[in-house]
């Protein structure tokens, strides 16, 4: 935006020069005020500049319409870009509040399922022997802590009379 700015400077010097130029000029020179004579070739750098300065003057008019085009196509374009950002905005709250719904469906799904784990876990078992068949029996209680299960077993064998304890660990 700089750039333009210097233009418009440019432009506007240029345009107070040419209107001293023609409003105020005849009226000095037509006063008794001294005449001043310029030679041919400073007549000719005179025009030189004045054209050299015409042709800044048509450059910066044309990078003024083209940045004034560009300001256009950026303000076009955040605009798009607003509207853009209220739509996924509005989306965004859309799919929050459906997550949402689907997270508490969940919550009621598992609510209403029997736990897949349960805290508790009670064994019964039976010692068979392949000649005598059965020979004995369990029992074992296993608790649920952390991931695992740690449990307390006793066993009974009825031929041998013999009693005993296991402490179990299941992974």
């Amino acid at each position: 935006m700089k750039k333009s700015k210097v233009g418009y400077l440019i432009i506007a010097f240029l345009l107070v020069w040419v209107l001293v130029q023609f409003f105020f000029l005849p009226a000095i020179c037509s006063a008794t005020e001294p005449v001043y004579l310029i030679r041919e070739t400073e007549l000719t750098t005179l025009e030189q500049n004045s054209n050299r300065q015409l042709k800044i003057n048509s450059q910066l008019a044309k990078e003024l319409q083209i940045a004034k085009d560009r300001l256009k196509v950026s303000d076009q374009e955040l605009s798009e870009a607003k509207q853009q950002k209220e739509m996924l905005q509005k989306q965004l709250t859309e799919l929050e509040a459906s997550s949402k719904k689907q997270e508490n469906l969940q919550k009621e799904i598992l609510k209403s399922l029997p736990p897949s784990a349960p805290g508790v876990l009670r064994e019964v078992g039976l010692k068979i022997d392949v000649e005598k068949y059965v020979r004995g029996v369990s029992y074992g209680v296993s608790r649920l802590i952390g991931s695992q299960y740690i449990g307390l077993r006793g066993e009974y064998d009825w031929q041998d009379k013999k009693a005993g304890v296991w402490l179990t660990y299941s992974y």
